[in-house]
């Protein structure tokens, strides 16, 4: 059998396709390429084995979204964990919706019969009555008027909030009297420069002319001799009548009203919580100067039951009321009182 010797032409023939088809299959490879570079998304990292999740806008939360308001859908348990926490930040009646005092008011509106809202309820009040007064004292007239209504539900015959309202009036007259003055002090300087710069008929023409000639008669004195130096009769009579120096008379006594101090802003103790907690009561006497200026010196605790309880926010009670100092003839001059601070808890 003999064999045969490949033509090298019909090689070469075979060989053609084969090129052909790898130049395809590489133009194909990189064409791929290419698609894969242009067409990803700028930025996408591509790892492999892990498929990329499409991004979703978010809403940022502000840092300072205000709180939930006391909501009727929450329960008992956790309108107690909302009190005790707003207790321990001292959310005692402020904000608004979302304080211990309306938690646990939100307490009893689901059980009337809930002692521990109740005695928590106490142990509140006289903090929320200091908050009460602070609204009062910065001009807050709503905010202070709620925190009443609040504690109205509480304990609507506790005396402190015959003081606050009292208080509220007062302060809110005194305010509308400060914007009423304000008002008429503004008007008065709107119609001041108009009426300065307003001339009076005739009077123009009248004053210009006597201006003009007064204006050069007194240089005119003062030059001439015979203008400074007066005649001699004229000089003895001058010196004969003219008044001898009287001494100085003494001024007049003071006459005017006299009325004794006046409270504008009563005491209104803070109750302390260990007291408060341990169901404590008592007084403290305190004595205390109220000066010319209406402001309180040198209080200090006389008497005390029991003692060293309540002495420290007896005294500052007394330090944050206001008084009109005594008046005696029409001047105001400083008197010393003795008042008595009860510290009882609401029924």
């Amino acid at each position: 059998m003999t064999s045969r010797t490949p033509d090298p032409r019909a090689i070469r023939g075979a060989a053609v396709p084969s090129r052909l088809i790898a130049i395809v299959v590489v133009i194909l490879v990189l064409a791929a390429g290419a698609w894969w570079f242009f067409g990803r998304a700028p930025g996408t990292a591509v790892i492999p084995g892990i498929t990329t999740a499409p991004t979703t806008a978010t809403t940022p939360v502000s840092p300072t979204a205000p709180a939930p308001a006391v909501s009727d859908e929450l329960t008992t348990d956790q309108l107690y964990r909302e009190a005790r926490k707003a207790m321990s930040e001292n959310r005692m009646a402020v904000p608004a919706g979302n304080n211990a005092l309306e938690f646990y008011l939100k307490i009893l509106a689901k059980q009337p019969d809930d002692a521990g809202a109740k005695d928590a309820l106490r142990e509140l009040f006289p903090f929320a009555t200091g908050a009460a007064e602070d609204q009062i004292n910065q001009g807050q007239f709503d905010e202070a008027n709620r925190i009443i209504a609040l504690l109205a539900q509480a304990d609507p015959s506790n005396y402190s909030l015959t003081i606050l309202r009292s208080k509220l009036d007062a302060k809110k007259k005194q305010s509308d009297q400060q914007q009423a003055q304000l008002a008429a002090a503004a008007a008065a300087r709107q119609q001041a420069p108009g009426t300065a710069a307003t001339p009076q008929p005739g009077t123009t023409a009248a004053t210009t002319p006597a201006a003009s000639t007064e204006t050069p008669a007194a240089p005119a004195a003062a030059t001439t001799p015979a203008a400074a130096t007066p005649p001699p009769a004229e000089t003895a009579t001058a010196s004969t009548t003219a008044p001898a120096p009287r001494p100085a008379a003494p001024p007049p006594a003071p006459a005017g009203e006299s009325r004794d101090v006046a409270v504008t802003s009563p005491p209104v103790p803070v109750y302390p919580i260990a007291a408060a907690r341990n169901r404590q009561e008592g007084w403290v006497e305190v004595e205390f100067t109220v000066s010319p200026d209406g402001s309180v010196q040198n209080a200090h605790v006389t008497g005390s039951q029991p003692q060293r309880i309540f002495d420290r926010e007896a005294i500052a009670a007394v330090q944050r009321a206001k008084f009109q100092p005594r008046v005696e003839n029409g001047q105001a001059v400083a008197s010393t009182l003795r008042r008595r601070i009860e510290f009882k808890l609401g029924k």
